[in-house]
């Protein structure tokens, strides 16, 4: 008898655990996001009173203008998840110069050796390299934080006359 309850409240246990719902807001900066859970759209943000099952979960967070955001979450048996999130925004930036023979690269990713490309990237700091020849011959960090342009020249050494 006490292993028949033993077994039963086991039982019981799990069955709640699978098939508990926990309240779900999701807030984000901006409002008016598209919040997919699992794959399943939610609607814009901010997400109110939703319900969730515990386990494991990935939200996408998705809005024109903006870097999307993936965020898995393990949702724990638990009175409501509560989740903030900020997107970034993207801004266009144009890549200007006269210089002959450069190759340029943002992040290790993004190559050209055209006079002017235009990139969408998203908000803060980005590294850039110059390349001539195959050699790095310069790096900086570059930030962005609002549409821009920038207009590259080599820095000439100062002559001693």
């Amino acid at each position: 008898m006490k292993l028949f309850k033993k077994l039963v409240f086991i039982s019981l246990t799990v069955f709640l655990f699978l098939n508990a719902q926990i309240k779900l807001d999701v807030n984000t900066i901006p409002n008016r996001v598209n919040v997919l859970l699992d794959g399943v759209n939610l609607g814009l943000s901010p997400i109110i009173n939703e319900r969730i099952k515990p386990g494991l979960h990935r939200f996408e967070i998705k809005k024109k203008g903006f870097a999307p955001l993936s965020y898995d979450l393990l949702v724990n048996p638990a009175q409501a998840v509560k989740l903030d999130f900020f997107l970034n925004p993207i801004y266009e930036v144009k890549f200007k110069t006269e210089e002959k023979g450069l190759v340029f690269e943002i992040n290790g990713e993004h190559r050209w050796d055209v006079p002017l490309v235009r990139l969408e990237l998203e908000a803060g700091d980005h590294s850039l390299r110059v390349f001539k020849i195959g050699e790095i011959i310069d790096e900086q960090i570059i930030t962005v934080d609002e549409p821009k342009r920038f207009n590259y020249f080599l820095k000439k050494p100062l002559t001693s006359e």
